[in-house]
C-alpha cells in the first residue's frame, strides 16, 4: 500500500464496483449495502479491527470502503486544487478529514454519502447510501450544499470473484446488516464494537 503524501495526488476513481457488478450476475446473496465486521483472530493486520461498507459484490468480485480508520485532515483548499476545483471564497481555513479506505489503490479516492446529494456521477449504493465522484461534490461540499453526512475515502478493499465468500466461511469476516446509522456514525472509535454486536454469518 502506498503510503499518503503531504499533499495528495487525488485522483477520480470511477465506481469500478458499479462497473463490474452490471457486466457479472450477482451471487444469490449480494453483500452489496451490508457491513464486513473483522474477526478478533483476523491475521491480516491491515484489516484487525476493520468495518468495512461493501459497495458491489458480484459473481467477479466484491470491492468495499473500511469506514472507521480515520486518516489525515488537510487543507480543503489542497484538496480541491488536487481535483482542479476552484477555491470556494471565504472558505479558506476549512479542512477535510480523510479516511483510510484499504490498501488498494491508494492515490484514489472514494466519496460516500447520504442520498438527499445527487451530483452527476452519483449512483445509489442502498437506502441512504450513495456514491459519487469526489470532483463532482467536493466543492459543494467546501460551500455548505454537499451531503449532510459523508466519508472522505483513500483506498479502497477488493476481492477476486469467491474469495470474499471464502474468508467469511473462514470465519475471518462476520456479516453485519445494517445503514446509513452506523455507516456515517461519528463515534468511529466504537464502530466496530457495534457493528460485531449485530453480527451474523448468513450470506
Amino acid at each position: 500500500m502506498r503510503r499518503l503524501a503531504p499533499v495528495l495526488a487525488l485522483l477520480c476513481l470511477v465506481d469500478l464496483a458499479a462497473a463490474r457488478a452490471q457486466e457479472a450476475p450477482a451471487p444469490a446473496a449480494s453483500l452489496k449495502g451490508k457491513f464486513l465486521a473483522a474477526d478478533p483472530a483476523m491475521p491480516d493486520a491491515r484489516f484487525a479491527g476493520t468495518v468495512i461498507y461493501v459497495i458491489a459484490h458480484s459473481a467477479a468480485g466484491a470491492v468495499g470502503i473500511v469506514v472507521n480508520r480515520p486518516g489525515a485532515t488537510r487543507p480543503m483548499a489542497d484538496v480541491l486544487r488536487a481535483f482542479g476545483v476552484p477555491p470556494v471564497a471565504g472558505k479558506e481555513d476549512a479542512t477535510l478529514d480523510l479516511h483510510w479506505g484499504g490498501p488498494v489503490e491508494g492515490d484514489h479516492v472514494m466519496l460516500l454519502h447520504s442520498d438527499e446529494y445527487k451530483a452527476p456521477s452519483t449512483v445509489a449504493v442502498a437506502p441512504g447510501v450513495a456514491l459519487s465522484v469526489p470532483k463532482d461534490a467536493l466543492g459543494d461540499i467546501a460551500a455548505g450544499r454537499g451531503p449532510r453526512q459523508f466519508i472522505v475515502a483513500v483506498g479502497y478493499a477488493g476481492w477476486s470473484a469467491g474469495q470474499l465468500e471464502r474468508e467469511i466461511e473462514m470465519k475471518g469476516w462476520a456479516v453485519v446488516a445494517g445503514g446509513a446509522e452506523l455507516l456515517f456514525d461519528s463515534d468511529v472509535a466504537g464502530k466496530w464494537r457495534r457493528a460485531w454486536a449485530r453480527r451474523t454469518q448468513d450470506l
